[in-house]
Formats: structure tokens, C-alpha cells, sequence
């Protein structure tokens, strides 16, 4: 009898463009491709590369996990993990990065990315927990520190992974009848010309007028809504 040829079955998990392919699909869990680097060198060093990395965070993007929240009470800011094991994240993975005598407000999370006033000290932090970068930034002039009451966002355009954006939005005056805006690059390390608007006196089925509060922002489309009822700012990325 004529012997049968051997299965090639295996060959696709020897060809490493394939193999690229299917661990690229894996869920973007965060024991997804660490448990994946233990099966054989091969696969390490697939999942290690890092240009193999910044295509499963880009294939990833618009559906990443929630691994937890940051919970603001009275006691210092905590992170709250939402995952089992094993992609529970502990909590002391993501130290809040300020001393919690400091003044500080949270003005959004978004893209991997937390922004954070300072107040008192006329600055912004803007933090990775992961990779527990940090980038403080001086508030623009224009921006009145003892009257101006301002909003922001933070935000990274498709496929930028070391570059970022802050829209700065507030009052330019303490009646509260102009908004100004001014958005900084990280790529330039500049902020943009200070633009401005004025506010309607109110809503017209309302007496409450409009005006800018520190809430987090929504991000539709290319633009912004920070500010109460209808003041949109478009961040022209």
C-alpha cells in the first residue's frame, strides 16, 4: 500500500505572517498576550514585537475592555477594578499620581488618557495609568486663574499613540457672557491661538443661562459638548 502523505495541519501555526494574523484577533484582554508568549518562542517573540503591538492596540481601538474606574469621594481617589481573574487589575496597579493634599478636579477620561486640573497651581495633568506617563501643562493666558471657570478634554486622533490633544474651554470674564478656547498639541508642545464666542443669555425654555461647568465632556464626532445646554466647540482634528 502506498503511504499517505503526512498532515500539514499544523503548518499555518509555522508560518509567521498567518500566525501574526491570528493572535492579532485574540480578545484585548490584559492575559490575552501575556498567556500567549508561554507557548513557545515563536509566539513570544510575535506578541513581544512591537510593531505586532501597535497593530492589535489599533485593531482593538474601538472596542477596548473597561478594566475599572477611578471612584472620587472623601478619601484620596482609588481605582476600582471591574474584571475576574485572571484579568482582575489590582488596585495598586494605577497610583493616583498626586499628593492628596493637592487641589485637583477630574475633567475627563478618554483614549487611555485622564485630565486633571490643578488649580492652585494654574496647571493640567495629563496622565496615562498605564504607562504612568505624565505631562503637566501651564493654562494658557487668557484663561483667568481667580474668575475663569474652565473645561477640557483630552483626547488622541486614529493611530497616534504617543501624541495627544487638550481642548481648553471657559469663561473669559466673570459676567460669564464669553467663552474661550485654546487647544494644545503635544506633537508642537504648544498651546493654539485663544478663540472665543459669545455665550447666549439663556436657553429660551429656561431661565438658567448658559454657561461652562466642570463636567465631562461628550465627545460626537470631531466635537465637544462642555458647556450647559447647547455651546458645542469644534476640536478642528
Amino acid at each position: 500500500m502506498s503511504s499517505r502523505p503526512r498532515s500539514s495541519a499544523a503548518a499555518p501555526l509555522e508560518d509567521e505572517d498567518l500566525l501574526s494574523e491570528i493572535l492579532l484577533r485574540l480578545p484585548p484582554l490584559p492575559s490575552s498576550l501575556p498567556r500567549a508568549s508561554l507557548a513557545c518562542k515563536l509566539w513570544r517573540r510575535i506578541v513581544s514585537d512591537a510593531r505586532f503591538l501597535r497593530r492589535f492596540h489599533e485593531h482593538h481601538r474601538r472596542n477596548p475592555p473597561l478594566l475599572g474606574c477611578f471612584v472620587q469621594g472623601i478619601s484620596p481617589l482609588r481605582f476600582e477594578p471591574t474584571l475576574e481573574a485572571p484579568n482582575r487589575v489590582p488596585q495598586a496597579r494605577f497610583s493616583f499620581p498626586i499628593n492628596a493634599r493637592d487641589a485637583f478636579m477630574i475633567l475627563g477620561c478618554r483614549h487611555g488618557l485622564m485630565l486633571i486640573s490643578l488649580w492652585r497651581r494654574n496647571q493640567l495633568l495629563v496622565w496615562d495609568p498605564v504607562t504612568r506617563d505624565q505631562h503637566r501643562l501651564d493654562i494658557p493666558t487668557g484663561f483667568d486663574k481667580g474668575e475663569t471657570v474652565i473645561n477640557g478634554a483630552v483626547l488622541r486622533a486614529s493611530g497616534e499613540a504617543n501624541h495627544f490633544q487638550v481642548v481648553l474651554v471657559g469663561n473669559s470674564d466673570i459676567q460669564l457672557r464669553q467663552a474661550v478656547a485654546s487647544v494644545y498639541s503635544s506633537e508642537t508642545g504648544v498651546w493654539g491661538d485663544l478663540t472665543s464666542t459669545l455665550l447666549p443669555a439663556k436657553d429660551p425654555t429656561s431661565d438658567v443661562p448658559t454657561r461652562i461647568l466642570v463636567i465631562c465632556s461628550v465627545m460626537v464626532g470631531n466635537s465637544l459638548l462642555v458647556a450647559y445646554w447647547e455651546l458645542v466647540w469644534n476640536t478642528l482634528i
